[in-house]
């Protein structure tokens, strides 16, 4: 059974949960069945915020090169001093999305938007730890509104392309 948009929203959110573990507790992670059964959906599904968190930091390692992201950075400290830390989120992923398009015109441009998402978030999490707790939150409701229908459209996030195991 295809997920619903709110059963997505909270896969979204457990999903960046485990992306910005601290890099000790990536290290150390032992597979738990909460992880999978501690939420909305059926018990028996396939979903895996772990797993998925995993691959999305592996996809976002090969982006985190760009220049692009100390700009974006900048902006993204800045809006967090003046409590506009989501819509800053949206501009400096917007703004990386917008590089890596002629680079990946055979993907998807939500798997793109998930892409850079997660490469500007682990990256500003490394950069600015003290901004981990609300750039959690803005990349959570990013997500949810700029890809959470085609995820939903998708099967949930473990039937994303490039994310599912």
């Amino acid at each position: 059974m295809a997920p619903t948009d709110s059963q997505v929203e909270w896969q979204t959110e457990r999903i960046i949960h485990y992306l910005f573990e601290d890099e000790a507790d990536v290290q150390s992670r032992v597979f738990n069945d909460e992880y999978v059964h501690d939420g909305p959906g059926d018990p028996d599904d396939s979903f895996d915020p772990v797993v998925i968190a995993d691959k999305l930091r592996s996809i976002a390692d090969a982006m985190n090169d760009d220049r692009r992201f100390q700009a974006a950075l900048a902006d993204l400290k800045q809006a967090a001093a003046q409590a506009a830390i989501e819509a800053a989120f949206s501009h400096g992923v917007e703004a990386v999305c917008e590089a890596h398009v002629a680079q990946g015109a055979e993907v998807a441009p939500e798997m793109q938007l998930i892409r850079a998402s997660v490469a500007f978030g682990l990256y500003v999490k490394k950069s600015s730890p003290e901004l981990k707790s609300k750039v959690q939150n803005a990349m959570a409701a990013f997500l949810n509104r700029r890809v959470g229908k085609w995820i939903t459209q998708q099967g949930g996030w473990e039937k994303v392309p490039d994310v599912a195991k």
